[in-house]
């Protein structure tokens, strides 16, 4: 008798986008997955779903740590052997040292992050740290203080093309890599739209772009005021808006002439000629709209100033606000409620990196990840004994011996995954996770749909859910009643209250529902202002000048690079950029997947042919790559899609060909925290 198939809704959650998906399930097992959403049929770790989730290498079972750290000895435990250890532990140190001495920590997925957001705050601990320590927040940061909080997200309101819009520029984003909007940017000359790309590499959008401005990485501050000064001296600049709605235009006016185009380019190594063509086409072709990188402007150490200088571009032009320019998001009502806990923050005391990046840590309600290893070698302004940790990803940090060898003075870790990591070996207790297809997952952000996602299949093993591994431990540490004693539908219920439907209505529509919202009138801000202190468009950021920090948007050159370092540029001659998304990974992830692996098996380096070739460099060529930090090993693409001078890299490779290694770890951002991965020195030669 033929056996049944069951077709069940689902989604891919190998990143953040939650793409809908048709889960096939036969005898309890994931036969396969298609995707609902025919737009990201280009995205290849769709398919690879069932060849994770019986991946021969995923933890099974709890395991306690036989041995030295590091010395990847386990023995295999009962769960509530597993979270006995894991609560003892924790509370171990907070009867000692105080809540705070604790940090959690948790990478990818971010759906779990609301409950271990309030299991941190719960617990008593400021110290909530995620992977947005270096991803993405410093551009919500940027926009926050220059337009006020609802422009935080332009990075993502800014993807698509409006029907009105006649002019883009996309700023360090090579679209390939955003479903499901990648395809619209792709065709947008068809639809007669002038198109502007500014990236050190020549992507395939930049290859199609009117103009492509292929700039040393780290100088898009100077290349954005050096357009600057050329629309104001054309008078192209918006008198009206700029009159009415921003404080700072006169100081700006006075930044930008600075910024010849001669010195410019001499900064950015884009030529002068083009600078101006660019910064005319975006003027004259209104409205124009600017497309910006979650991270591109960001992972320097001027990161902020210099993306506050790009989006200010849109209020110079007054392109802010209008239909195919830059508008800000609908308005989501109501809003699902937040369960964080986040105001019990203000009774504890400083977290991890407040003191040194306070407006960060206020403003993005987490502690920055990147000060960690300082306060647990420095003990100041307490010391650090306990992490608890959903996926520690070592990897994540520059120079990850420093954090390596910081963890192992801890009391006590214990890490969730789903394999074994350089993270779970720093653990003492290590929790297998159930995935994204064996636990119920309720979506309200990161979507336009809030839905509930039922388990396709079981877990394997012993295998749980986050939700049941985090609330389990809150009833050994004495707060079970805020977890709501474990019912994941009570926890449901509360945080879709406000939109009037509950988990089990969510359950009769699989496909989830689309939440009302509002969208922004035309130049909303005539009635409402901006949500700023002023009212206004912050050029000159009142927050900025509260904390002693230059409110222009100026431009600083990286601490490390040809023009600051000449003598250091002697030995380390080219600029490193890494970051770029490769769309058979996630960050970290998915190496450890064949059908992924064959797309991209081994970590490339692209280089330009000018400089490879007085190197004796060709494709394929195993390499060093070294900075002042160390040296890793890669493989040589010889490529003229890369600016000469400039090489880039893959992040988050493993051992030996982590680029991270490479990376300074001193000198963060002052704003945000984050750390100078696009823009250090280093040099390439033969191994």
């Amino acid at each position: 008798m033929a056996k049944t198939t069951e077709v069940k809704d689902g989604i891919c959650y190998m990143c953040t986008t939650a793409c809908p998906m048709k889960v096939h399930v036969r005898d309890g097992r994931v036969v396969k997955v298609d995707t609902a959403d025919p737009s990201v049929n280009h995205c290849p770790r769709w398919k690879a779903q069932t060849d994770f989730i019986y991946h021969p290498d995923r933890l099974l079972y709890p395991l306690k740590r036989a041995g030295k750290r590091g010395d990847n000895n386990w023995q295999r435990i009962s769960w509530d052997e597993a979270l006995d250890i894991t609560a003892d532990g924790l509370q171990k140190v907070k009867d000692e040292y105080g809540p705070e001495s604790v940090v959690f920590w948790i990478a990818y997925t971010k759906e779990p992050r609301p409950y271990f957001h309030r299991l941190t705050h719960a617990f008593g601990s400021p110290n909530y740290c995620t992977e947005s320590s270096t991803c993405f927040s410093a551009t919500w940061v940027a926009a926050n203080l220059t337009y006020g909080a609802e422009y935080s997200y332009m990075t993502a309101s800014s993807a698509g093309i409006d029907p009105e819009t006649r002019c883009k520029i996309i700023w360090g984003s090579a679209v390939i890599s955003t479903p499901p909007v990648w395809q619209v940017n792709l065709k947008a000359q068809e639809k007669g739209i002038k198109l502007i790309v500014v990236d050190p590499r020549r992507t395939e959008i930049a290859a199609k772009a009117d103009i492509h401005l292929q700039l040393r990485p780290g100088t898009d501050g100077a290349l954005a005021l050096g357009m600057m000064n050329v629309i104001i001296s054309e008078n192209l600049h918006d008198k009206d808006f700029l009159d009415k709605w921003t404080v700072g235009f006169e100081g700006l006016k006075k930044l930008a002439q600075e910024y010849t185009l001669e010195r410019t380019e001499k900064i950015t190594y884009v030529p002068a000629a083009k600078i101006r063509e660019a910064a005319l086409l975006y003027a004259r072709n209104k409205p124009a709209k600017l497309h910006l990188s979650a991270n591109g402007t960001t992972h320097h150490a001027n990161g902020v100033q210099n993306h506050r200088a790009v989006i200010l571009l849109a209020a110079l032009t007054g392109n802010i606000g209008v239909p195919g320019g830059n508008m800000p998001h609908p308005v989501l009502k109501p809003k699902p409620n937040d369960i964080t806990l986040h105001d019990r923050v203000e009774k504890m005391p400083p977290g991890v990196g407040a003191a040194r990046f306070p407006i960060w840590t206020k403003r993005y309600h987490e502690m920055q990840s990147n000060a960690i290893a300082d306060q647990i070698e420095s003990g100041k302004p307490y010391p650090i004994k306990a992490m608890f940790s959903a996926g520690l990803d070592i990897q994540f940090f520059a120079n990850p011996r420093r954090i390596t060898n910081a963890l192992k003075k801890l009391d006590f870790i214990a890490v969730t995954e789903y394999f074994h990591t350089p993270g779970t070996q720093t653990a003492d207790i290590v929790l297998p996770i159930a995935s994204w297809l064996e636990r119920p997952i309720l979506l309200t952000e990161y979507t336009d749909t809030i839905k509930l996602i039922q388990p396709a299949v079981s877990p394997p093993g012993e295998c749980r859910s986050e939700w049941d591994i985090y609330s389990e431990l809150a009833k050994r540490l004495g707060f079970g009643d805020l977890f709501w004693d474990g019912s994941f539908e009570k926890c449901a219920d509360h945080i879709l209250e406000p939109l009037k439907i509950t988990c089990n209505y969510l359950k009769t529509r699989p496909e989830g529902i689309k939440p009302e919202t509002e969208p922004r009138p035309a130049k909303h801000y005539e009635k409402t202002g901006f949500r700023t202190a002023s009212g206004k468009v912050e050029i000159a950021s009142s927050v900025l000048k509260e904390h002693g920090i230059d409110p222009l948007p100026v431009y600083r050159e990286p601490p490390e690079s040809p023009l600051s370092q000449p003598e250091l540029a002697e030995k380390y001659p080219l600029v490193m950029t890494t970051g770029a998304r490769v769309m058979a990974y996630t960050h970290s992830q998915f190496r450890n997947i064949p059908q992924l692996r064959t797309l991209m098996p081994d970590p490339l380096v692209d280089i330009n042919p000018a400089d490879a070739s007085p190197r004796g460099i060709k494709t394929g060529d195993t390499v060093t790559v070294s900075s002042p930090r160390g040296s890793i090993r890669m493989k040589a693409c010889v490529t003229d899609t890369i600016l000469p001078g400039v090489v880039t890299l893959p992040h988050h490779w493993p051992s030996e060909a982590n680029v991270n290694e490479l990376v300074d770890d001193r000198t963060l951002d002052p704003i945000s925290g984050f750390i100078p991965c696009k823009s250090q020195l280093c040099q390439v030669a033969k191994y």
